[in-house]
């Protein structure tokens, strides 16, 4: 009986199927593996790759910190603290409205355009009001500029005073007040050195006081004028 030789063909065939097979199946299991991270990817972005969204923090400015704020601030001890409540203005001005006419200058209009250049002039210079380095709540207002400042208010004062000499002395009795008020105030201010701080409250509240009626010298001469244009 002849004998039948074996082939091993059929075998390699075989064998290609069963690893077609196997790859197959681990395709699958990585195609479902990687739909399951894309859903837990938030908003569609892939997972890791955090820099394609940047975070809202990671853009804002950060806060400055309270120490960083507060060094701009003035220390409490940088400006002179009153006891009392400043007003803007002084309670004397324009009073004179409620005052009887006195005597009327004839050339009241004349020596009224003389003061304006005078008093504004002035009063760009050093300062008027809060303006002022006299104003008792600014850090100057105990130091030698506001010293010069009141040397500055007393010979407006002056001056003010030598454009009526040759008036009536029953005239222009606002102006005469006030330019007396004025002259004593930056007197005082000199007298007692408020240009170098005292030490003791009471004498610190007397030269604000003081300081207070410098800082409104301009004003205070500009109402005299005005005054007298109405006979007061």
């Amino acid at each position: 009986m002849p004998r039948i030789a074996r082939s091993n063909r059929p075998a390699p065939l075989a064998l290609l199927a069963a690893v077609t097979a196997v790859a197959a199946s681990l395709g699958g299991c990585s195609s479902s593996d990687g739909k399951a991270d894309a859903a837990a990817s938030p908003s569609g972005s892939p997972s890791g790759s955090g820099s394609a969204s940047p975070s809202t923090s990671a853009t804002a400015p950060a806060p400055a910190s309270p120490s960083a704020a507060n060094s701009q601030a003035p220390s409490s001890g940088r400006s002179p603290q009153s006891t009392r409540t400043w007003p803007d203005v002084s309670t004397v001005i324009m009073k004179w409205r409620d005052q009887p006419r006195g005597v009327a200058a004839p050339d009241a209009e004349a020596v009224h355009a003389k003061s304006v250049g005078l008093l504004n002039d002035a009063e760009t210079r050093y300062g008027s009001e809060k303006g002022s380095k006299c104003w008792p709540e600014r850090p100057t207002s105990l130091t030698e500029l506001c010293a010069g400042n009141a040397a500055k208010a007393a010979e407006a004062a002056k001056t003010s005073l030598s454009l009526i000499a040759h008036e009536n002395q029953g005239s222009f009795a606002t102006l005469r007040a006030n330019a007396d008020k004025v002259a004593k105030a930056a007197g005082f201010y000199e007298s007692r050195s408020c240009g170098t701080a005292p030490a003791g409250q009471a004498e610190r509240d007397a030269c604000w006081d003081a300081g207070w009626t410098v800082a409104q010298a301009y004003p205070l001469l500009r109402d005299g004028f005005n005054a007298g244009l109405q006979a007061r």
